[in-house]
């Protein structure tokens, strides 16, 4: 499995964790997974799941018997919040997530045991000016504002110094 793709399940086991696995995601995932060659019985299971229709409970107890199957470990919690934090902030970067659904995801950092958490008064004021100042909709201010915040908590984790 290359590095890009256990980054990715990392990830995804790391939402699990924090109850916030995307069903479809995990699905995707898994087909990747089989893709690489990676064929044990959970990914198998995972893979034939319907991605509409997988319940996020169902998505999150087959992530751990993938997890399991594969001998990954359970991450604690800062790291899953560090992994987290990281794709959510790749992602509004890249822009393949919506300024407004990557304003909420980051609220991860406020998760009790994150060594970001000294970054949520700033992920919540953007959250307080995207709902009540846009009505739910970012404009062009928020998505530089949200990017600046993702490249800070980005350099944070890549320098090793998350707190």
């Amino acid at each position: 499995m290359d590095d890009e793709l256990l980054r990715r399940l990392r990830t995804e086991i790391a939402r699990a964790l924090l109850d916030d696995a995307d069903p479809h995601y995990a699905v995707m995932l898994a087909c990747d997974l089989l893709v690489a060659g990676v064929n044990g019985d959970a990914v198998v299971a995972l893979a034939a799941e319907s991605a509409r229709k997988l319940p996020a409970h169902d998505a999150i107890r087959r992530l751990a018997a993938v997890a399991d199957e594969l001998g990954l470990p359970e991450p604690d919690v800062p790291t899953a919040v560090a992994l987290i934090a990281a794709d959510t902030c790749e992602r509004i970067l890249d822009r393949s997530i919506p300024a407004e659904v990557g304003t909420h995801r980051l609220y991860v950092v406020g998760h009790e045991g994150s060594p970001l958490d000294d970054l949520l008064p700033a992920v919540t004021a953007l959250a307080a000016h995207l709902e009540d100042g846009l009505g739910g909709r970012a404009d062009d201010d928020l998505r530089t504002r949200l990017a600046a915040l993702a490249r800070t908590i980005l350099s944070r984790l890549t320098a090793g110094n998350p707190a």
